[in-house]
């Protein structure tokens, strides 16, 4: 009887832990994309949120000290993405005034 019941808890860890590998891993998981900063990756499946503009936006500033025209487009657009998506964010609408002039030549 104590066999099974050692047989049994430890099936049911194994199964949790292959349960929990696949949601960690799945190539569908945009937070997995996020958390790795793969901003593209998160953003192709999942474009509605906005804070993944908005972090792909601050990692190419911070990348880019000095970017060039089409960097400095790509970057107005990911902010502007982010200030139209919802839910809408104040912290979104500042950041995007503090660098949207900066950014325009």
């Amino acid at each position: 009887m104590k066999a099974k019941i050692i047989l049994l808890t430890l099936s049911i860890l194994y199964s949790t832990s292959l349960i929990t590998t696949w949601l960690l891993v799945n190539p569908l998981n945009s937070e997995y994309y996020y958390k790795k900063k793969l901003f593209t990756e998160a953003i192709e499946i999942e474009p509605c949120k906005a804070a993944y503009h908005l972090a792909y936006a601050a990692d190419l500033i911070r990348h880019n000290r000095r970017p060039d025209a089409l960097t400095r487009q790509l970057i107005l657009t990911q902010l502007t993405q982010a200030v139209s998506l919802k839910p809408y964010s104040k912290k979104y609408k500042k950041i995007h005034d503090t660098y949207a002039p900066l950014l325009t030549p």
